[in-house]
């Protein structure tokens, strides 16, 4: 389901509305193949994930047309989970599901790469901070 985002709304899917979410779909998925991978086999199946997600995403030197999959998976992989109440001044750092997955950090980067822009790929949080920041003292203008 998260591969396939291809609309701005089902990043809204609210809590009691029946479509699901693309960003805690894929966290289900990928906490399920954490519980499911072999810690002797990690490296080997980050390798063959990476792989599979670069060719459903059409991923190439950072480059996708999936742009809106792309920022479903780094709210995914990049972001702490944004149900558990993220806390920047907290000393408990949650582990990324990208670092416990094993994957490639140049993966990372042309994921979040092909996103670039997209207020989608960052937490909804951080996205009202940002925008409702926009009207204040605090704009830089050039």
């Amino acid at each position: 389901y998260s591969m396939n985002v291809r609309k701005y709304g089902e990043f809204n899917a609210a809590i009691n509305s029946m479509r699901v979410n693309p960003v805690f779909a894929g966290r289900v998925c990928f906490r399920a193949w954490i519980c499911l991978t072999k810690p002797s086999n990690k490296k080997s199946s980050a390798k063959w994930l990476e792989k599979w997600l670069r060719n459903k995403l059409g991923l190439n030197n950072g480059v996708s047309s999936k742009r809106l999959a792309c920022a479903a998976l780094v709210r995914i992989l990049l972001w702490a989970d944004e149900a558990s109440g993220l806390e920047l001044t907290d000393g408990d750092e949650e582990p990324l599901l990208a670092v416990l997955l094993g994957l490639n950090g140049r993966f990372m980067a042309e994921l979040a790469h092909a996103c670039c822009g997209m207020i989608e790929s960052i937490p909804f949080h951080l996205a009202d901070e940002i925008m409702s920041g926009l009207g204040g003292s605090n704009l830089f203008f050039f």
